[in-house]
């Protein structure tokens, strides 16, 4: 498998993870019925899901470790 491809898969898994993690989460604090809580992790996670959206200017970012240390850190002036 080439490295793209693995890179890809690995994203994907957490991707995939994530979404359980939530789902899972939501629905406990609906059965503990804490509906404030649920619906707030319900609103993030919407929110998170939703970045193709036009109106939209969030990213998600990710990295990895061991190429941290590989590339020097360029200055960036705002």
């Amino acid at each position: 498998m080439n490295p793209l491809k693995k890179e890809h898969e690995s994203v994907s898994a957490q991707v995939d993870t994530i979404m359980k993690n939530r789902f899972r989460r939501f629905k406990f604090l609906m059965s503990k019925n804490r509906i404030d809580d649920a619906i707030a992790v319900g609103e993030e996670f919407h929110e998170w899901m939703m970045l193709d959206q036009k109106d939209n200017d969030e990213e998600i970012l990710y990295y990895k470790e061991d190429e941290l240390g590989e590339q020097p850190v360029e200055e960036r002036q705002f």
